[in-house]
């Protein structure tokens, strides 16, 4: 089953670094939609039902040892609504799965199992119906698409900057700095002091790198918004206070882990952006 674990996957990594929403006790009553289903949430006007809910729950719990039962409920919900999340925006790009592409992924899968009595012993182990797993199938299809969509940039060259930098404690240090840098002071040996003890030995140097790599995203802007050879400070973070110095800006290819990294991290950041935009009501 590896190939649709590698799918799932990549939406299961993203929604555990997306997720921000505390588990709640559950009502006494849940509201309903038309049909009289309980539901759990809705999504712009879309509806999660209880059912969908305990169906999915039952198979994450089932599939993954959650010690703590309300951060499990949390993390299904989270799952469902970022799911449905997708789909909208897949429906909203005209992008599709068709039923053929189900079919030949339904059907590799079954010749992994081992043919029609060991898969409808795996679907009944893991609690899914047919049409259940075609419909995760199909989820899991759809969210490598988008993410292909969302990190398509990344197969090309990309702008990286080579770029170095002093971390000291205080604003005050941080401009003494600046001021002795702008006077000519030689910057790598002003970096012998920073409080970065992974560069401070090799003059403060970052190396070269995407915007999405560097961890603090006020100091990666700093360091794309300038000129070769510039210098900006000081720069907060949340280890202390910086001076910067872009050396260099090319455009350049990414090697396979870091474009990997990357490509991870722009999709994390679609789908929080899709989640703060979209109409959310979780009643559990």
């Amino acid at each position: 089953m590896h190939r649709l674990v590698g799918l799932m996957i990549v939406l299961l990594f993203a929604l555990v670094a997306c997720a921000t929403a505390e588990p709640t006790p559950t009502p006494v009553a849940l509201p309903t939609n038309s049909a009289g289903q309980e539901l759990v949430a809705t999504v712009n006007g879309q509806d999660i039902t209880l059912s969908q809910f305990e169906r999915e729950l039952a198979r994450f719990q089932q599939q993954v040892n959650a010690a703590d039962p309300e951060a499990a409920r949390a993390t299904v919900l989270n799952l469902l609504v970022e799911q449905l999340l997708i789909a909208q925006d897949a429906a909203r790009q005209q992008i599709t799965v068709s039923d053929a592409e189900v079919d030949t992924e339904v059907a590799s899968l079954q010749g992994l199992a081992g043919g029609d009595s060991s898969w409808q012993a795996w679907l009944d182990d893991n609690l899914y119906t047919e049409a259940e797993f075609r419909d995760t199938v199909r989820a899991g299809l759809l969210t490598a698409k988008m993410r292909d969509l969302v990190t398509a940039d990344l197969n090309s060259d990309v702008l990286q900057v080579h770029a170095r930098h002093i971390l000291v404690d205080t604003e005050q240090e941080a401009t003494a700095l600046l001021d002795r840098l702008r006077n000519g002071e030689d910057f790598a040996v002003l970096a012998v002091s920073s409080k970065d003890l992974t560069t401070r030995d090799s003059g403060g140097d970052l190396g070269w790198f995407a915007q999405e790599e560097l961890i603090d995203p006020a100091l990666a802007t700093v360091a794309f918004s300038l000129e070769p050879m510039q210098i900006a400070g000081p720069i907060r973070t949340t280890l202390g206070f910086h001076v910067i110095q872009t050396l260099e800006r090319a455009m350049l290819p990414l090697s396979d882990d870091r474009r990997a990294q990357l490509a991870q991290k722009q999709f994390e950041t679609w789908l929080a952006s899709l989640t703060a935009s979209a109409r959310i009501e979780r009643y559990i």
